[in-house]
């Protein structure tokens, strides 16, 4: 059976999400987020939730306890080394109590 050349139209291409989001530097995660990222991580190698459970996990993200939604700041006090896993949880968390205060009238 012979083979088909490759079709050169233009394939339809999925819509790209609609948000309204903004960029991550205007959310407060610029280049000074990133350098605090290194430090963080650096200094807190395991995951603190984890740890606080007694688990032993590598922490892979820099993580703000207050969310700077919520008004946290930027201080390294208010970072924390957290694992994938910890993070979801907390920002899915963090996403039902922004949900819950949009609701309120």
């Amino acid at each position: 059976m012979p083979s088909r050349p490759p079709s050169l139209k233009a394939k339809p291409r999925a819509k790209a999400w609609s948000t309204t989001r903004k960029s991550r530097q205007e959310r407060g995660y610029g280049r000074e987020h990133d350098l605090m990222r290194v430090m963080v991580l650096q200094e807190e190698p395991l995951c603190r939730p984890c740890a606080d459970a007694g688990r032993v996990t590598p922490s892979t993200i820099a993580d703000h306890i207050k969310p700077l939604s919520e008004g946290g700041t930027g201080d390294r006090a208010n970072y924390q080394g957290i694992c994938k896993p910890c993070h979801d949880i907390k920002t899915a968390e963090e996403a039902a109590r922004a949900r819950r205060a949009r609701a309120r009238p």
